[in-house]
């Protein structure tokens, strides 16, 4: 960027530049030329956007001025004052030219005078989601259908990677490759990716997210993940666009008009709507399955600032993401959207593994010809993992469809993953299994033999009708830890499940008898680990 010249500079070289440094590459440009690109490629084309005429209008004013409050205004205005402030760093402050470029914040008396109006404020929608399950399971089938096709397979992969993350549309989209944290399970979002809103944040990914990741890394995928079969990436129109043809009667509302839509993407609707709704959808759920508004907050990317003010002031400022790190509850949290999605794939008569299969080896930043891959340039040449696994059977059934390298390693950790399928499945049910089995074959070595320890007394103390938190803890009743004291190993109080926890988790189901168990009623037992990925 230093070898630009202010004065000469095209528009579209100061852009490319501010995209390489940010690292926000092809999203920024399309915005920041959209409205001038006659000019672009013109020397000093840059520059003469900010210049006042004889009447002292600048270029900004005279295309800006009048135009409505829309989401394309908005982020063309922010991408050229973008533009405006990587000239200023360029000409410096003692120069004529420095006046005549913009201010950092929107919406400044400068500002204003050179965009000949203020940046659109943050839309702020009315829409809501219909949270109804049944309508959920038909959006999730909807959605699931385009998995099928290999022109829309990326699209919809992209879609339901946000179902499950919450994050802004465009970041889920276009996420690299690079933000990737495989080893914890992780996508670590930068400052200045588009989406992230100037925060670097963690986003812990359940099991079918992460499927998705690994499976485009097993694909050959390089620097994005969501790759249309032209080469280009996945955009949030894309989404969009595949989002309007699923049809749910009265999936949503507009409080603004009092119209019920049957697409999220409806014509003739100005208001939020299409890949922007996908937050509100992951919102809705989080919602309807009791995650804390704080946490779903941070699932989703946003700004703690506000929740995380105590007496002595505001505290996020100290606590900066570390790139891959999540916390257990967070992890737990982001897994239960794994759990509904499954279960409205189950009602819409499909299981959702049928469609993301889980991977039977998980490419980790260790596996071989994948050293460096999430933060140097890939490698050409990137070996298949080896599977037996076929297209008519993508997901672990036996002991025999996983690798022979995988199979010793399994043995090595004492996990029987026949036994572990047939009693887990049906003590736990087919979500949970499918989450545990998925822990043990991501990390063997340190989940293997506790994982089938504590999946066989924990099947044999719920086939007896114990509640869950009683099952979870008999592990730890009847061996102490090795690491820790007895007090460790003792049986918590006050940790179990709720009547309306275990309603969640067992589903209609029948409660158990309360006095059931390998303990007292009056020792209440710790409840068992959330299933999901171990923290780094």
């Amino acid at each position: 960027m230093a070898d630009l010249d202010p004065k000469t500079a095209t528009l579209r070289q100061v852009a490319e530049a501010y995209a390489e440094k940010s690292g926000r590459g092809k999203s920024f440009m399309g915005p920041a030329l959209q409205y001038f690109r006659d000019i672009a490629d013109e020397p000093g084309s840059a520059f003469r956007l900010f210049e006042k005429d004889a009447d002292g209008v600048t270029l900004l004013s005279k295309t800006f001025k009048g135009t409505e409050d829309t989401s394309t205004v908005k982020t063309a205005m922010q991408n050229l004052r973008q533009v405006g402030l990587t000239l200023k760093e360029l000409v410096g402050p003692d120069t004529p030219e420095y006046k005549l470029l913009p201010d950092k914040s929107p919406n400044t008396d400068l500002n204003n005078r050179i965009f000949g109006r203020g940046e659109p404020a943050k839309a702020v929608s009315e829409v809501s989601v219909n949270p109804d399950k049944k309508k959920m399971s038909q959006l999730f089938a909807g959605i699931s259908k385009y998995l099928d096709d290999p022109k829309t397979r990326p699209i919809a992969q992209a879609i339901i990677f946000n179902l499950n993350t919450g994050l802004r549309p465009n970041a889920a989209a276009g996420l690299q490759i690079s933000a990737y944290k495989p080893d914890s399970g992780a996508i670590y979002i930068e400052a200045e990716t588009k989406g992230a809103k100037g925060r670097a944040v963690n986003i812990p990914l359940n099991p079918v997210a992460d499927s998705i990741l690994q499976e485009n890394l097993a694909a050959g995928n390089k620097n994005s993940f969501f790759i249309k079969p032209n080469g280009k990436v996945v955009t949030s129109k894309d989404m969009s666009d595949l989002l309007k043809e699923v049809k749910v009667p009265d999936i949503a509302f507009d409080a603004a008009t009092g119209r019920y839509f049957d697409t999220l993407n409806p014509d003739g609707f100005t208001g939020k709507k299409g890949s922007a709704l996908l937050r509100n959808v992951h919102a809705t759920v989080g919602q309807s399955i009791g995650i804390d508004q704080d946490r779903l907050a941070y699932l989703q990317g946003r700004s703690l600032k506000s929740a995380g003010k105590s007496s002595t002031g505001e505290l996020t400022t100290y606590q900066q993401a570390f790139p891959g790190a999540v916390g257990e509850v967070d992890r737990a949290n982001a897994n239960m959207f794994a759990s509904f999605w499954g279960e409205a794939a189950q009602e819409a008569g499909f299981k959702i593994t049928d469609r993301i299969p889980l991977p039977t080896e998980r490419i980790t930043t260790s596996t071989a010809g994948y050293e460096g891959y999430f933060d140097l340039p890939v490698r050409e040449d990137v070996p298949e993992p080896k599977s037996t696994v076929t297209v008519e059977s993508p997901e672990p059934k036996t002991f025999d469809d996983l690798s022979p390298d995988l199979q010793e390693t399994l043995n090595k950790g004492g996990f029987d993953l026949d036994a572990f399928l047939k009693g887990t499945a049906k003590s736990l049910g087919i979500a949970a299994a499918g989450t545990l089995a998925y822990e043990a074959i991501r990390d063997p070595l340190g989940t293997g033999a506790a994982v089938a320890k504590e999946v066989a007394l924990e099947g044999a103390a719920l086939a007896m009708k114990a509640p869950l938190a009683v099952a979870g803890a008999v592990p730890m009743i009847l061996e102490p830890s090795p690491l820790a004291g007895p007090e460790l190993s003792e049986v918590q109080p006050g940790l179990t499940y709720s009547e309306d926890e275990l309603r969640q988790i067992r589903g209609p189901e029948s409660l158990p008898d309360p006095d059931a168990g390998f303990v007292d009623r009056d020792q209440e037992a710790a409840p068992a680990q959330e299933a999901g990925f171990v923290n780094r």
